[in-house]
């Protein structure tokens, strides 16, 4: 079940006005995302956003589209990746073996689609591909399902964790540019930061 933030009374968003203009853009983006997709498919898109709540505990609609959106443009991106262990295939081609083995995954065990199952069989069921334990599946012949679990899950937490509400729930004071954050070289907090459980 999600914890209650430390910072209830905190809302970073308040702070844009002292942000510069093109960060305030890119961060206005990511409150109102829009739902379309490039790369997933409707099918895949509502897997992805189910496995990132699953994944982070979170269940905030605006949060899930925009981990979705995050990822779908990822690998709609034509440019290249920066790195990639040689015996993994492609972003793309990973991707679209690893959701639709845990599809499979997931009939297998319970005979349907990840979504519908109760989130505790999800948990059990991602524990399995985490560990390396999950059985061996046709869309698994082409991936390892530890290795999509690790893509998967790097992709998710960085998406998750560049959201303005997530921050707000941490107490992350948003960019520094161009305002900076004045004290806290000495362990000190600026008046604009937010204040832990309002004290």
């Amino acid at each position: 079940m999600r914890k209650a933030s430390h910072y209830p009374s905190y809302n970073v968003w308040d702070e844009h006005e002292h942000w510069d203009p093109h960060t305030r853009e890119i961060v206005a983006r990511r409150r109102t995302p829009v739902v379309s997709y490039a790369f997933l498919t409707r099918e895949e898109a509502m897997l992805v956003q189910t496995l990132a709540g699953v994944l982070t505990d979170e269940y905030r609609q605006e949060v899930l589209t925009f981990v979705t959106q995050h990822i779908d443009q990822l690998l709609r991106n034509p440019v290249g990746e920066g790195q990639r262990r040689a015996d993994l295939p492609e972003k793309k081609t990973l991707y679209r073996s690893g959701l639709g083995g845990i599809n499979e995954l997931s009939h297998r065990l319970y005979r349907t689609d990840f979504i519908g199952l109760k989130q505790e069989q999800q948990e059990q069921l991602l524990s399995l591909i985490e560990s390396g334990q999950a059985p061996q599946t046709p869309a698994w012949m082409q991936v390892a399902p530890k290795d999509f679990f690790k893509i998967l899950l790097f992709d998710v937490v960085s998406a998750y964790y560049s959201h303005p509400l997530v921050w707000s729930d941490i107490g992350y004071g948003g960019p520094a540019y161009p305002r900076g954050y004045v004290r806290v070289e000495k362990g000190l907090t600026d008046p604009w930061e937010a204040v832990r459980d309002g004290k």
